[in-house]
């Protein structure tokens, strides 16, 4: 995905100088866009992610556009992982006053009734979990302070029942109670939490599932997307930079009064 093209214009440079941001799922995907927007407003930002190399890897291409930021390796699913890389973060650029949670996974495209309970684990250690243990190794610092922006990374699928995608949905519409529910443990601490549900976003992972939808299906590679868009109202996917908008104003001067909502950006594909 090329970040350079979309993301550039969305980030209003210094906006949050001196800021620190963690973002689990930092080092890929979308989560890689939305570290990278944050970096371009001058946030100190560190990334988390599971695996060495794709850390190393995010902080070259970001190096590259003269971007410093840390990478950590740590697994959502697992508390005293996430709770060790927070740490790590904390340890080399100061204490975390923004907290986004990009890390999430899908679960196989399967009936409910042939879904299995390891499916389950899979898919909610990580989309509702993986928040819990992020939120519980963050946020105690941002109590203390009183000060702090805490932003999930929901979906339409939130929502709405999806056949074929029942642990998946399920897991965001768990998602969206987890948020409402913490925002309402954090406001008397002067913390602020809230939940990005974008539509189809474009990309490699988007791109990779019309693939598989269409040779499923025995249709042409094109169908499945634009099947997808004529669900939507404005006709199009939804772009990086689209989500990054959202998530800055969210976390800047903007969000000061906006906590416990799901800002929903899919191309009006909910309404």
């Amino acid at each position: 995905m090329d970040f350079r093209r979309t993301m550039t214009e969305t980030a209003v440079p210094l906006a949050l100088a001196g800021r620190h941001a963690l973002i689990t799922g930092g080092t890929r995907g979308l989560g890689l866009g939305l570290a990278r927007s944050l970096a371009l407003a001058g946030a100190r930002v560190s990334l988390v992610g599971r695996d060495v190399a794709t850390g190393e890897a995010a902080v070259a291409m970001l190096a590259g556009e003269g971007l410093v930021v840390r990478a950590y390796v740590g697994d959502v699913a697992d508390a005293g992982s996430i709770a060790a890389a927070v740490r790590a973060a904390e340890a080399a650029q100061g204490p975390i006053d923004i907290l986004v949670c990009a890390a999430g996974v899908g679960a196989p495209h399967r009936p409910v009734w042939e879904a299995t309970p390891e499916d389950y684990r899979g898919c909610f250690d990580i989309n509702v979990l993986g928040v819990v243990n992020a939120m519980a190794a963050a946020m105690p610092g941002m109590i203390a302070r009183r000060a702090g922006r805490v932003v999930a990374i929901g979906g339409t699928y939130g929502h709405k029942g999806v056949a074929g995608f029942s642990l998946y949905a399920a897991s965001k519409w768990a998602l969206r109670g987890l948020i409402r529910s913490a925002a309402l443990d954090a406001a008397p601490h002067e913390v602020r939490v809230n939940i990005i549900s974008p539509g189809g976003v474009e990309g490699e992972r988007l791109t990779r599932m019309f693939r598989e939808s269409a040779a499923r299906n025995g249709e042409p590679e094109g169908a499945p997307l634009q099947r997808f868009l004529a669900t939507t109202t404005l006709g199009r996917l939804v772009g990086p930079d689209d989500v990054a908008a959202a998530l800055l104003h969210l976390v800047g001067p903007g969000g000061r009064m906006i906590t416990g909502q799901d800002i929903l950006v899919d191309a009006g594909t909910v309404i």
